[in-house]
């Protein structure tokens, strides 16, 4: 546990998003890197061959012009490169290097390029084609037999270079440190509140369940809801516990009086006759605390949190049937027959054991308070996404102003002898909510001395 808790507190949200922005800058940048480069090898090469054709022309327009005079054709030709490398300055750009040849047939008329170009890589101008450092042009005056051919630097190609790449750079190593420092400040600012949150928290004691105040920020709005959602729901937690406590106590104080009365009694009675009675009332009162302990468990169990419940498919019919055998043996004591209404199978999601302790109260109660020979009745029915189960007995039934009261823990009508802790209907409102599931009662028959209780409780499908 130990290793998990040192794995997870090396893990930082602001170190996570301080990364994350400064991947986001980088990448930026790469990607204005690649258009550059884009614009470098495919805009810049488009736009270098229109302008070389446009100085090949007028190379042409020249030649056509001074052709029978050699040196006026290199003058002409030479205040020509002068403007275009006097352009490309203007713009602040340098020019790019040329080559250039003008033929009349096999006379070669002029020649410019090569040697001033220095350490700088050359054309081969025996190869009179494009290629990847050379942009190449031929125009022609056929009425003359003129063949102007040129070759142009492809412009940008420094930037490929390693100074380049260096003149691109430094404005990210500049930038960077920079724009990481202002991140870190407003990063750190921006997860103030989420630490003063947990600084709330961390503060309080194990008993202190308030609600945290409201966040005024969107983002932890539903953090502190969720939060102080979970603390209502440990409260409500702790209260059922406690009160859970309180009952047992009090129930059980009865019966556990009962059976310390009557071993004590059993202890000090001579009398034959009068050790039986109290050997009888002391079977009675275990059997009384066992009773109670065991519905006292049922409600626990009923009454665990919805949310956590697993609810796995299950065939309500078997489970009905499992039951009816089980509380069988009581229903043939008192003379009581027990039926089941069902389909073949009845499968929808349930937890078990909870819905097991369901169908136990509301069977053992109809046993329970029916009088002999008469017929207790459990069907079951579908329609559409909704399962209804239904528990008919002929006994006194339940007043319509009494409804909602039986459904509180430990209470028990008036006037009935039979014995029970009063936590049954508590048990099966629980179990129903813990499936989603509605529970209704109702007068079984028409006969007012005998109405019976209808008990049906409707359980969604999904």
């Amino acid at each position: 546990m130990s290793a998990m808790t040192g794995a997870v507190a090396h893990k930082s949200l602001f170190r996570r998003t301080f990364g994350a922005f400064a991947a986001v800058a980088l990448l930026s940048w790469c990607g204005l890197m690649v258009r550059e480069f884009h614009e470098v090898s495919v805009v810049h090469s488009r736009n270098g061959q229109a302008a070389n054709r446009l100085w090949a022309e007028q190379a042409r327009m020249q030649a056509q012009q001074w052709a029978g005079q050699a040196e006026r054709l290199d003058a002409a030709l030479a205040e020509l490169e002068h403007l275009r490398e006097q352009e490309w300055q203007d713009i602040g750009y340098e020019p790019p290097i040329i080559a250039q040849q003008v033929w009349q047939g096999e006379r070669l008329l002029h020649r410019m390029g090569t040697p001033e170009m220095g350490d700088r890589l050359t054309p081969d101008e025996q190869k009179h084609a494009s290629d990847s450092h050379w942009l190449y042009i031929e125009v022609r005056a056929p009425e003359q037999n003129l063949i102007v051919r040129r070759w142009q630097e492809v412009p940008g190609d420094w930037h490929f270079s390693a100074d380049g790449l260096s003149y691109y750079a430094r404005p990210l190593f500049y930038s960077l440190p920079l724009m990481l420092l202002i991140a870190w400040f407003l990063l750190r600012a921006g997860f103030a509140p989420l630490r003063r949150i947990g600084a709330q928290i961390a503060q309080r004691s194990a008993t202190e369940l308030n609600a945290l105040p409201p966040s005024p920020f969107e983002e932890l709005a539903p953090v502190v809801t969720a939060v102080n959602q979970l603390m209502a729901r440990l409260q409500q937690r702790l209260e059922r516990e406690r009160e859970f406590l309180l009952d047992a106590a009090h129930e059980l104080k009865t019966p556990l009086a009962v059976i310390q009365l009557n071993a004590e009694t059993l202890q000090s009675q001579p009398s034959p006759q009068r050790r039986e009675e109290s050997l009888q009332r002391l079977g009675d009162g275990v059997q009384r605390a066992n009773h109670t302990v065991q519905q006292l468990l049922a409600l626990a169990r009923s009454g665990a949190d919805t949310e956590s419940a697993e609810l796995r498919r299950h065939d309500l019919v078997s489970l009905t049937r499992d039951r009816i055998v089980l509380a069988s043996e009581l229903a043939l004591a008192r003379g009581i027959e027990l039926e089941l209404l069902a389909p073949e199978h009845c499968e929808l999601p349930m937890h078990r054991e909870s819905l097991g302790a369901l169908i136990d109260n509301l069977v053992d109660n109809a046993v329970k308070y029916s009088p002999p020979g008469s017929l207790v009745q459990v069907s079951i029915s579908e329609a559409g996404d909704k399962v209804t189960l239904s528990v008919r007995d002929q006994g006194p039934g339940i007043a319509a102003d009494m409804h909602a009261k039986v459904f509180e823990r430990f209470f028990r009508l008036p006037g009935l002898n039979q014995p029970g802790s009063g936590l049954g209907l508590a048990i099966v409102e629980r179990a129903a909510a813990r499936h989603q599931a509605t529970v209704s009662l109702a007068a079984a028959q028409a006969d007012p001395a005998a109405p019976g209780l209808c008990v049906t409780v409707i359980l969604p499908r999904r």
